[in-house]
């Protein structure tokens, strides 16, 4: 039986994807938001931030980028110290 035309471009195209997919979250490290949420109310001097992935602190009225960057940690401080949220980008 032979292939036709279609499948024969559709097949290999589903399995490079499938790979390219599995290569580039092996290779970048997650900024890991999830875990980080449970230090929301916590003073930013009382914990240890992940290592092995870009992270920024932001306090009330400071300058920052708009670049996005899905790996990158952004924990928001108040003025005291006390974290208020934690996202990525």
């Amino acid at each position: 039986m032979k292939m036709s035309f279609l499948s024969r471009i559709i097949v290999p195209l589903v399995a490079i994807s499938a790979i390219s997919g599995c290569n580039s979250t092996s290779s970048v490290r997650s900024c890991a938001e999830a875990r980080q949420q449970v230090q929301v109310g916590t003073n930013i001097g009382d914990i240890t931030l992940p290592s092995g992935i870009p992270t920024r602190v932001i306090s009330p009225g400071m300058a920052m980028t708009e670049d996005y960057s899905p790996n990158r940690l952004n924990v928001f401080v108040d003025d005291k110290g006390w974290i208020a949220r934690v996202t990525c980008g």
